[in-house]
Formats: C-alpha cells, sequence, structure tokens
C-alpha cells in the first residue's frame, strides 16, 4: 500500500545475493557517483554501512531498507521524462544520447561538477579504427570472444558482449564527433588516438586493437594523465545546451515504486528533498561499491583482503535496486579491477613485465608474459601479496618499450635515453605517482650500481636473489627458460648496470557488476523478471566479468557498459529505437 505517496517496504533482507522485495521502492543511501572514467571524484573518507550485521536476523546493514522519507519532507516534484542518477561518463552518455532524441532528461549528482577518471575506451569498428585498417569481422570477433568467455569461466552474459560489439563503433563515432568539436559549447576539441596493444604471438595474452583515447585537452596530455576528465567535461557541455537539466551538489536517497514499478527517486540538495519523476524510466549510473566493507565482504571478500587501497564509491546505486527487488549477478560474485600499476612506470600499457619478477624471498614465481590484470592476481598468491620487479640499463632499449603507447599518435620517448631519463624522475620522485587520476599511488623505483646493491636496497635476501639472478641470466644466454618457459624474445638478462628495482602491489581499482540485469540493462530480480522502469549501466551493470576485470581489450568497461550501453539506453528510453 501507498503511504503519503511512497510506497513502504518491509525489511526483510535479501536471500543468496536477492536482496528483499516489499512493496516500497523508497531507500536511503549515501550518496552518487560514477566510476573508471565513469565517475565524479568520492569525497575523503569511507562511505557504506557499519560493518554491523545486527539487523534482520544476521543481515548486513546494506542489506536492510531503511524507512521511506515522508512525503511532508519533500518541497519540490519535478517530472522528466527520464531520470539518470550519476553524472559520470555512463551517465552523461545516456542523458546526452536521449535529449538528442528529443527526452526530457533530469540528471542527478551528489558532486558540485563532473569528474572523469581514467581515458581508455574500446570500441570496435569505429571510424577512426577503420582508418587505421583494423575493422574486424563477426567471426573474427567470435574467436576474440571465445576466448574472452573461457577467461571468464563463460559465467558472463554473452548477448551484451554481442550489443558491445554491434553498436560500439556507431557510439564512438558519435562521441568521436562531438568530442573534436566541443568548442562549439565551449569546451575543449579533442584528438582521437588509438592506444597501442600487446600482441602475443603464442595467442594467449596478447591485447586486441580498438582501445580510443582522446588527447589535447588540459588533462589529457600524455599515458599517465586523465583524458577522461576533458571527455567528461565536455559531455556536461553538451548536455547543458541539449537542454538536460542537471542537478549538481544533490544526493539520490531513495527510488519510489507504483506497485512493482519504479517511477522516480527522491534526493536532497541544499534546499531539502526533490523528487523527480520518470515516466520512460530510472536509470542508476553510480559506479562501484568499493567502499563498503559490508559489500566486498559479502560478494568479494578475497579483493578486499589480498589487495591495497580499494574501491571508489559505497554501491549507493546497488543499495537502491537491491531494495526495490533486484537480484546480484548470476554468478553471485562481482568482479573486481585488480591491477598493478608500478608496472605502467616499467612495461608496455597493460602488458605485464618483460625483465625478472622475484617475491619477497627472492625466488621467480611464475612466466612475467602476462597482462597487467592477471599478472596483478598473481601478486596475491605471494607472501605479502606482493613481488619484486629487477631489470637493467639495457632494458632502455628494447623497442617496443619505447614507443609502446599509441598508433600514429604522439610517442611516449623518442629514444632510449627519454626512457632512462624518465626513470630518473621516477627514482627521485616522492614515491607515489598519480596515474589516470586513480589517486596516490606508491612507486618507489629504486637504482643501483650493482646488483647486490640493489637487492641490499628492496631488502630481499641476498644469497637466494643473487642466485635467481644468475640462473635467468642462465636462461637468457642459452635462450630457454628451464623454469616457467617464458618465450626467448622476452628473455632479458640483467647484467649491465645501472640495475633498477620497484616493489609491485596490487591494485584495487574499483567493483564491476553487482545488478542484474537484461542486454536491454533492464533491471531484473532474483527470478530474472524485469523491474519495470528500472535501468542500470557503467560499473552497476552485472554479468559483463567474472573472476576479474581483464584487460585483454583495455578500456571494455568504459567502451561497452558506459558509452556503448549508455548510448543505446538513452537512444531506447527516448523512443528512437
Amino acid at each position: 500500500m501507498k503511504d503519503n505517496g511512497i510506497l513502504n517496504m518491509d525489511r526483510r533482507s535479501f536471500l543468496k545475493g536477492a536482496l528483499a522485495t516489499g512493496a516500497a521502492g523508497a531507500v536511503a543511501v549515501t550518496g552518487v557517483g560514477a566510476l573508471s572514467g565513469c565517475a565524479a571524484q568520492p569525497q575523503s573518507g569511507s562511505a557504506g554501512s557499519s560493518g554491523s550485521d545486527s539487523k534482520g536476523g544476521g543481515a548486513y546493514d546494506f542489506e536492510v531498507a531503511p524507512d521511506p522519507i515522508p512525503e511532508s519532507d519533500i518541497t519540490e516534484t519535478v517530472d522528466a521524462d527520464i531520470v539518470v542518477i550519476g553524472a559520470g561518463f555512463s551517465g552523461l552518455c545516456c542523458a546526452l544520447s536521449a535529449a538528442e532524441n528529443g527526452a526530457n532528461v533530469v540528471m542527478i549528482e551528489r558532486m558540485d561538477h563532473v569528474i572523469g577518471r581514467g581515458g581508455s575506451i574500446y570500441a570496435m569498428n569505429s571510424k577512426l579504427t577503420k582508418e587505421k585498417g583494423y575493422a574486424c569481422s563477426v567471426e573474427e570477433v567470435a574467436q576474440r570472444y571465445k576466448r574472452m568467455m573461457g577467461y571468464h569461466s563463460y559465467r558472463v552474459d554473452g548477448r551484451k558482449w554481442m550489443l558491445h560489439f554491434n553498436r560500439s563503433g556507431e557510439a564512438m563515432d558519435w562521441l568521436i564527433d562531438r568530442m573534436t568539436t566541443a568548442s562549439s559549447v565551449g569546451g575543449d576539441d579533442l584528438t582521437p588516438v588509438m592506444e597501442h596493444w600487446y600482441e602475443d604471438p603464442e595467442n594467449i595474452n596478447g591485447e586486441f586493437p580498438g582501445t580510443h583515447e582522446f588527447l589535447d585537452g588540459p588533462n589529457g596530455k600524455g599515458p599517465d594523465d586523465n583524458p577522461q576528465q576533458d571527455v567528461c567535461a565536455n559531455m556536461a557541455l553538451y548536455c547543458e545546451k541539449a537542454g538536460v537539466d542537471i542537478r549538481y551538489s544533490t544526493e539520490a536517497k531513495q527510488l519510489a515504486k507504483d506497485g512493482d514499478k519504479v517511477v522516480g527517486v527522491i534526493a536532497k540538495s541544499g534546499d531539502g528533498y526533490v523528487r523527480v519523476n520518470g515516466k520512460n524510466g530510472v536509470v542508476i549510473a553510480t559506479g562501484d561499491f568499493g567502499q563498503d566493507k559490508d559489500m566486498l565482504e559479502k560478494f568479494i571478500p578475497w579483493a578486499a583482503h589480498q589487495t591495497e587501497f580499494g574501491g571508489i564509491w559505497d554501491g549507493s546505486g546497488h543499495k537502491m535496486a537491491y531494495w526495490a527487488g533486484a537480484a546480484v549477478d548470476k554468478s553471485e560474485t562481482p568482479a573486481p579491477m585488480i591491477f598493478c600499476f608500478q608496472w605502467r612506470s616499467i612495461t608496455r600499457q597493460v602488458r605485464a613485465f618483460q625483465g625478472l619478477m622475484v617475491n619477497e624471498d627472492g625466488r621467480r614465481y611464475d612466466n612475467e608474459d602476462n597482462v597487467i590484470s592477471h599478472g596483478g592476481l598473481a601478486l596475491m598468491h605471494q607472501k605479502g601479496n606482493h613481488a619484486f620487479a629487477i631489470w637493467d640499463d639495457d632494458y632502455a632499449n628494447e623497442p617496443q618499450w619505447q614507443n609502446h603507447r599509441y598508433v600514429d599518435g604522439p610517442k611516449v620517448f623518442d629514444t632510449p635515453d627519454d626512457v632512462r631519463a624518465y626513470w630518473q624522475t621516477v627514482v627521485d620522485g616522492p614515491g607515489t605517482i598519480n596515474m589516470n587520476g586513480s589517486g596516490d599511488i606508491p612507486v618507489k623505483m629504486i637504482k643501483a650500481d650493482t646488483v647486490e646493491e640493489l637487492v641490499e636496497k628492496l631488502g630481499l635476501p641476498k644469497d637466494e636473489t643473487l642466485k635467481t639472478v644468475e640462473a635467468y641470466n642462465g636462461y637468457c644466454d642459452a635462450g630457454v627458460d628451464e623454469e616457467f618457459g617464458k618465450r626467448k624474445e622476452l628473455l632479458l638478462p640483467i647484467k649491465k648496470g645501472p640495475f633498477y628495482g620497484i616493489e609491485c602491489t596490487p591494485w584495487f581499482l574499483s567493483t564491476t557488476g553487482g545488478i542484474r540485469c537484461n542486454d536491454n540493462l533492464q533491471v531484473m530480480n532474483a527470478d530474472d523478471e524485469v523491474i519495470e522502469g528500472l535501468y542500470c549501466l557503467g560499473s552497476t551493470v552485472g554479468d559483463m566479468y567474472n573472476n576479474c576485470y581483464s584487460t585483454h581489450f583495455p578500456g571494455h568497461n568504459l567502451g561497452g557498459t558506459c558509452l556503448t550501453f549508455g548510448y543505446v539506453t538513452g537512444r531506447k528510453l527516448a523512443g528512437a529505437e
């Protein structure tokens, strides 16, 4: 029954990942944002549930819906065709796409401006990929996806992956047209480039072409910058010109339901509570849940326990959806993004390290030829959840390291001496770097005249580590890796000083998934029934990844769940298709 115009909900917790489905959808959350290039910057501190599981007969706090906000506290009511919660990249794409097709859109954002993070956006068959000669057929994609389905144990939604393939080129062309002419709305004209990728002749850990970046804005000059900030800033200007009502400093607090249908959202600003009704749909684009310790503990505890740092947001949108009856991913285990950003200072793009990796016992533990996501996971199996990269001066001469970043775009380094100069800046630096807007990441590079000195400075056991280096150099000389079978061309010896080393740690960037939905991005309950009126985008989209977020398609989340799904969903909700 309705109570003061807002539907009541009981306090039952969900079972097996599907939260309670009372008659109401009015729920309290801590804030709204978006992530990983789909995101606004979080406020300082960790938000989320208290960690107590005292409510609901042992349920975590986030599993228990709070009381609805009384109608008497609502000072304004706004009617719109579409409500988008979260003005990050996914929400911006959805709002702009819908507004350009005639919809009346209100966007709610808790921050006072938009902030993007990252910059790698994966799309296939865009005009840029075709121009560079990297168009791909459905047969080629099927081969790639078959391999990727195996990496994700086939516990993902193949229809969503094919939606990305079929529509990402169109969506990217739409984005390119706007980013290259953004001065027309008061923004910065950006240059689209393709990132280079790692081609693995063994066809195991190779990446695939299709990752786009937008450079030449104030925040996107090079590979360690944050070009997504410029993209999101431009998108916000386009949204304003298209008539989107962007309500900054406005925090979504509750979903409202009429029967089983989600019909709007209640939000709080400095002026009090506002209810925004969405006739065609309410879209959740609120980012990850990595700052909610209870959600991590329930869904992916291994990632929370064995990595440094952790997520961006507190799962506010997830909680609203759960309390409205949504289920978690069918696998019941949303996937974390786990990288090792220290490698970005010493290797090609998202590929793992070509030199020697040892654990804190001074022993080699794996084939170093990997992608950064899987290499980061391998670190979690080592004592202390870390390892150490070691290389020598000749590594600067490795040609693919020097100019690894872009296809026909700006070079990162012109000469080996430029590489060495870069290393020196890291050695002399403060011990942290800010990578793609992801915060201050520990990167303490060590330089020494001898291997013995390097081992001592890294704090590794001398005898065992020197024994490992000697054995590794022997494999390099023989061209055969007798321990792990690393390819001959990647066996780079450690002989010529100066010598370098760095501690490598797994970095828990964010979570992906958590809300079950179909390939129309309609949120679903535990019986796989659509919850009418409710949609999700970006890092909330469930069943896209399993085990971990893989970097074989660098920027797949930004290009798929954010750009492509946002663009398509906006058009559909506006009635354009």
